[in-house]
């Protein structure tokens, strides 16, 4: 939307309109009874890596460290490029500590683009490297108030903008640290402030504790020892070949050298395959789709295939496209699978996400393949899916060139675990913990990001 307003005090380091908003030049107004305190006085450090070039040397896991790039860094599940880490001149200033607040720091400023939003730094993204395009914030009293309470103040709309407000350049735009630093904070009274910091702190906790939960729900599956004699025939990525003397659905030869043999040897040890898990007609993709948009409360909330992967979803309004509800939305406990894309290590192709209440409101882009297990199958077919021999199995399936979609036939046909029924109820209830935990960490944050629009804010822009 455009905007005209007038500037008091415009500065010489900053002579652009985008340099500018309505509501950061209230916050640096000086207003009876308001109170607000520069960023860069709360911070010890300010983007250290920001901006740098190394060059990517890949290597094994078991040897390198792993980068995060933008998208990676507001993943539920973080994965990131393993690379050497004498790649990073100085390596300690690109690596991730609790509580830092990383911005994504390269973009535009479309609408639900991440540029300029925040993310805070916890056990997910502990001990990873970020890259050059993360602006990493870090705070003087590093989990204390003022440093979950800036990051609620970021999360905001108001908070977006005023980041945003910081950048230079033309086509893909960067934060200037000087202007950022100059932001204005809001400094509410200190029990609003202790409030708001602690429903942060609850959200960093539940994550947290989502993350172990998820890793719990895989361990039956990743302890078998069918799985770990899968993982290491196809864990690691290399050329491969092998004789295949199995049926030939497809001439493709990734079809069945791409797992190293993990394919041929699971058929072989369970009798079970994908196809007698999932629902008549549980597997399709949804239809294209007409995406006009609007404004609410008009239209529908959509997510494309990156914003599903998100910790915490970008949606986009756009009008009703006029298709079946059950091909536009996906019901609880479906199974969204990356259906196009590319084989790239940190690519969304062949990654799994559950469908929690939060997703099930919202429309889904046609690209993600929904899979629908039956309701006693649902929990072991994500944790089974979702682990890298999952990935590598689903990836066996991609046709096409440089854009690869998943053959049904070949999904269809995916060897399936049969587990004990104690292990069956581990997987259960693992899944349930880490999917509450989830849906309380983004109750907490939504809750803290609300009180500074309704609580704090309103005080400082009238």
């Amino acid at each position: 939307m455009r905007s005209a307003f007038y500037v008091t005090n415009p500065r010489t380091s900053a002579l652009r309109a985008l340099n500018y908003s309505p509501e950061v030049e209230a916050f640096r107004s000086r207003r009876t009874g308001r109170k607000s305190v520069r960023l860069g006085d709360l911070l010890a450090d300010t983007g250290p890596a920001y901006g740098s070039v190394f060059t990517r040397i890949d290597c094994h896991s078991d040897h390198g460290v792993e980068l995060v790039s933008q998208t990676d860094m507001f993943a539920s599940e973080p994965r990131g490029r393993v690379i050497r880490v004498d790649s990073m001149a100085q390596p300690e200033r690109h690596r991730i500590c609790p509580w830092q607040i990383l911005i994504a720091g390269a973009g535009t400023l479309g609408e639900t683009e991440l540029y300029g939003r925040s993310i805070i730094a916890d056990k997910r993204l502990k001990g990873k490297y970020v890259g050059p395009d993360a602006m990493v914030l870090e705070f003087a009293d590093a989990g204390g108030i003022d440093n979950l309470f800036t990051y609620a103040f970021l999360c905001t709309r108001i908070g977006v903008k005023a980041v945003r407000s910081a950048s230079y350049g033309t086509k893909i735009l960067r934060i200037r640290k000087d202007v950022l630093q100059d932001m204005a904070i809001p400094d509410p009274h200190d029990d609003m402030k202790a409030e708001i910091a602690g429903q942060i702190r609850k959200a960093v906790r539940a994550r947290e504790r989502y993350i172990d939960c998820l890793n719990a729900a895989r361990r039956p599956l990743e302890e078998m020892c069918e799985m770990r004699d899968a993982h290491d025939m196809c864990g690691e990525v290399r050329p491969k070949c092998l004789l295949w003397d199995g049926k030939l659905p497809t001439i493709g030869a990734w079809a069945y050298a791409s797992t190293g043999g993990a394919l041929g040897y699971l058929k072989r040890k369970w009798n079970c395959r994908l196809a007698d898990v999932i629902q008549p007609n549980g597997l399709f993709n949804g239809p294209r789709l007409l995406r006009v948009p609007c404004s609410p409360p008009h239209g529908v909330s959509f997510l494309n295939q990156r914003d599903v992967m998100l910790i915490r979803p970008v949606p986009r309004q756009i009008v009703h496209p006029g298709c079946s509800d059950h091909l536009l939305f996906a019901p609880k406990g479906t199974l969204l699978v990356g259906g196009r894309g590319t084989l790239g290590e940190g690519e969304i192709f062949g990654r799994v996400v559950w469908v929690t209440d939060n997703l099930a409101r919202r429309a889904i882009t046609e690209d993600l393949l929904r899979v629908q297990p039956g309701p006693e199958f649902c929990e072991v077919a994500y944790a089974y899916l979702s682990t890298t021999v999952g990935l590598r199995l689903l990836r066996s399936t991609a046709v096409g060139t440089k854009i690869l979609k998943m053959r049904p036939d070949l999904l269809l046909d995916l060897p399936f675990p049969e587990l004990s029924t104690t292990a069956l109820q581990q997987v259960r209830d693992s899944l349930g913990d880490a999917i509450a935990a989830l849906a309380e960490a983004d109750q907490a944050e939504q809750q803290a990001i609300q009180l500074i629009e309704e609580e704090v804010l309103p005080a400082w822009l009238t």
